[in-house]
């Protein structure tokens, strides 16, 4: 009976009026974005050398079972944004100049409900729900297009540990980069864009290696995005990584992408278990005692197309994969690995929609299994967190008009931790969740020109 009132819950909030988004969906292919009401106004201005980012996702979870309580939370995101493309508009060859506004809306179900470290909706980045400006940078193509430089306001999940196949989910076990790299690499997001610059240079047509470093600024996501001080910075994220092929269906019968990558940020480290008198955290509170050490860590992952029936080349299935090894152990988690497989056009009477399925597995580190011990002892409870934690996701995301999909989905956590709620008795159950995300690409909607994606 709760499960169903819970299944009804999730079914009568996806009505309420959608007021959220973010970039980190499904990337509208040429198929999806046929020419709209506004498609003479996006020919003259894509001449003008003017392109428009507008996209809203709405994303609803709730969880009949399991985790530290059980609710309901809604969660989005709007962006609005563009690329002006500075050889049409002034004659400087090979040069853009990118911006992006974001409005944060609501609170994540795994922040406020199951307390788990995996967030069950990936739209959520932080707390401060502002009008904020993230993206302001300019890029510049050189050596005919093979040295691609970005400088500015910037987030690194731009630019590293990405595959195509891996947006296809709720949750931010994948999307837009990997769980571990989203909370303990230093990485920024656009959505809270600091200082950064980042060099990528193209081997051949489908390799490249990069580099960059970014400004690490916890303090900005407080603010508007206008303050461009660096007072508040605690470091520097230098991620790298170099990638064999790309995965794109458009130019390959079955494509395939294969990235390495690493990274080192000199943010300073909070220790899981011990405050700055040597205590546990858990028994005697305090402040976490810092460490000066680096953070660093090294990723592999790739995607693969392993069939596509040459009658119906809208159809095919991909297999994409991943693992993320930290090399020190102050973190919550210190290695995740997962996979996953997306199968388009499910039914050929839908061509555009896709059914995706992910498993991920996650290694709780010992300092954090021993605080919350001694939280949840403090507390009054008993019990200890398996330090082997596994989620699953299924989606399907059907496409209801041009550039418009919904996607019901369904999560399975099993020995969730409780390390976004840890001051509780509770030894969290494994957790069913029940999710529904809505997206709306307001200029493939409207038939405008789609400027590149630079704000997951």
């Amino acid at each position: 009976m709760r499960a169903g009132i819970y299944a009804l819950s999730l079914v009568s909030a996806a009505a309420m009026p959608f007021a959220a988004a973010s970039a980190s969906t499904v990337p509208l292919r040429v198929t999806d974005q046929p020419s709209g009401p506004l498609s003479p106004v996006g020919e003259k201005l894509d001449d003008m050398g003017i392109r428009i980012r507008s996209q809203i996702v709405d994303e609803l979870a709730g969880n009949p079972t399991g985790g530290v309580n059980q609710g309901v939370r809604n969660v989005g995101q709007l962006q609005l944004g563009a690329s002006f493309n500075m050889d049409k508009i002034a004659g400087l060859h090979g040069t853009q100049f990118h911006i992006t506004f974001v409005r944060d809306f609501g609170h994540g179900l795994s922040h406020d409900v199951t307390g788990t470290f995996i967030k069950t909706q990936e739209i959520y980045k932080n707390e401060y729900q502002i009008f904020r400006m993230g993206v302001f940078a300019i890029e510049q193509k050189l050596a005919h297009d093979k040295l691609d430089v970005f400088v500015g306001r910037l987030g690194s999940t731009t630019f590293y540990g990405r595959l195509a196949n891996s947006c296809n989910f709720q949750s931010g076990i994948s999307c837009s980069v990997p769980q571990i790299l989203n909370s303990e690499a230093g990485v920024t997001f656009p959505t809270s864009a600091t200082w950064g610059g980042n060099v990528r240079y193209r081997l051949s047509s489908d390799s490249y290696i990069e580099a960059g470093a970014f400004e690490v600024d916890q303090f900005i996501q407080h603010t508007s995005g206008f303050d461009w001080s660096t007072k508040h910075a605690t470091g520097v994220s230098i991620p790298m990584e170099v990638a064999k092929g790309v995965y794109d269906l458009d130019k390959s019968w079955l494509p395939y992408s294969v990235k390495l990558g690493g990274y080192v940020s000199t943010a300073p480290l909070s220790d899981p278990f011990y405050n700055t008198k040597g205590q546990s955290l858990g028994l005697h509170g305090g402040t976490a005692r810092t460490s000066s050490r680096t953070r660093e860590g090294v990723y592999v992952m790739g995607e693969k197309a392993v069939w596509r029936p040459k009658d119906h080349p809208e159809r095919s299935l991909a297999l994409f994969g991943g693992f993320i090894q930290p090399l020190e152990k102050e973190e919550v988690a210190t290695t995740q690995a997962y996979g996953g497989a997306a199968l388009r056009a499910p039914f050929l009477s839908r061509p555009h929609d896709i059914v995706s399925f992910e498993a991920s597995y996650f290694r709780l580190s010992a300092k954090e299994r021993a605080f919350l011990d001694d939280a949840r002892l403090k507390a009054g409870g008993t019990g200890r967190n398996d330090p082997n934690e596994f989620a699953f996701e299924a989606d399907y995301s059907a496409l209801l008009y041009r550039g418009v999909r919904l996607a019901p989905n369904i999560q399975y956590i099993v020995h969730p931790d409780n390390a976004s709620l840890p001051k509780t008795a509770v030894l969290p159950r494994n957790a069913i969740v029940l999710g529904l995300k809505f997206t709306m690409n307001i200029s493939g909607l409207l038939g405008l020109p789609i400027a590149p994606n630079l704000s997951e």
